[in-house]
């Protein structure tokens, strides 16, 4: 009852909110704090564009499909979800900076990368330490996220060639992947990084995540054979060291993965987003 309170106080001031800005159109990547946004828009009138990033639609965006212009999507299974509306694979945008990074040059060597997420994931951190064996002769880097990162340094003390940080910026993110052959990770919209960067992944979907969507975008990788698929009640240190080790001495299946990730990439994501949302301010 609360949370109706709330949805409808929220109602009110984006209807007032949208009443005087009068927007010629509202773009919506969903979430929850989009609802009232959209729904406000629908009642006034105002045409919206949505961008659903992961492979199946959060409630949101599930919930005002069929009055968009137009859905934007990332993964290529999400289409499925959205029978009678117009669709769109536009690609996830990326930040130019992160793009023009990755078309430089560099080095590639023996190295895991392990990415939990901007916030970390204390699965992944708990768990991937324990997978980690000298005899695999590879530098692994784990990105932990601030709030685990003494707790998984920790788990990796001792472990000669076992690198933690707690975060990466931009530059230092785009060397890690550049310099990578595998990441380990979860399996949410990120997902295109890596398809940007042309790496395999060893996904452990977040179980909890809502539809599963996190499933979903790892089956999608799996299938064009650019990832190995775990869920995380078969992620144990034994799986992910084998599916890491399979990666790193297999350079035809690498370079097939990064064939396959180039095709997935949509390098011009933000402009085609950009003319679906103008198309929406003309509707």
């Amino acid at each position: 009852m609360k949370g109706a309170v709330q949805y409808a106080q929220a109602l009110a001031a984006t209807s007032k909110m949208l009443r005087k800005e009068k927007p010629d159109v509202v773009f919506s990547t969903g979430g929850y704090a989009a609802g009232p946004v959209v729904e406000s828009a629908r009642k006034l009138g105002i045409p919206y564009v949505l961008l659903e990033a992961n492979s199946v639609p959060g409630r949101s965006i599930s919930r005002f499909a069929q009055q968009a212009v137009a859905v934007a999507t990332v993964f290529r299974g999400a289409e499925q979800h959205f029978p009678g509306c117009r669709v769109e694979r536009t690609g996830l945008p990326i930040r130019d900076a992160l793009r023009e990074l990755a078309a430089q040059p560099a080095e590639q060597k023996r190295q895991v990368l392990v990415v939990g997420g901007s916030r970390g994931s204390v699965f992944l951190n708990e768990t991937v330490p324990e997978a980690f064996d000298e005899s695999m002769d590879a530098e692994w880097l784990h990105v932990s996220g601030p709030d685990h990162f003494e707790a998984t340094r920790v788990r990796a003390e001792g472990k000669r060639g076992y690198t933690v940080a707690p975060f990466l910026e931009a530059e230092a993110m785009a060397k890690a992947y550049k310099e990578s052959m595998v990441v380990v990770a979860r399996s949410g919209s990120s997902l295109a990084e890596l398809a940007l960067f042309g790496i395999p992944g060893v996904l452990i979907p977040l179980p909890t995540s809502a539809g599963d969507h996190q499933l979903h975008n790892a089956e999608e990788f799996a299938a064009m054979k650019a990832a190995t698929l775990l869920r995380q009640s078969e992620a144990t240190p034994q799986a992910i060291r084998g599916a890491v080790l399979k990666w790193l001495d297999d350079e035809s299946e690498r370079k097939a993965a990064a064939l396959a990730l180039k095709e997935f990439d949509v390098p011009d994501a933000t402009e085609r987003i950009w003319q679906l949302v103008q198309a929406g301010a003309r509707a």
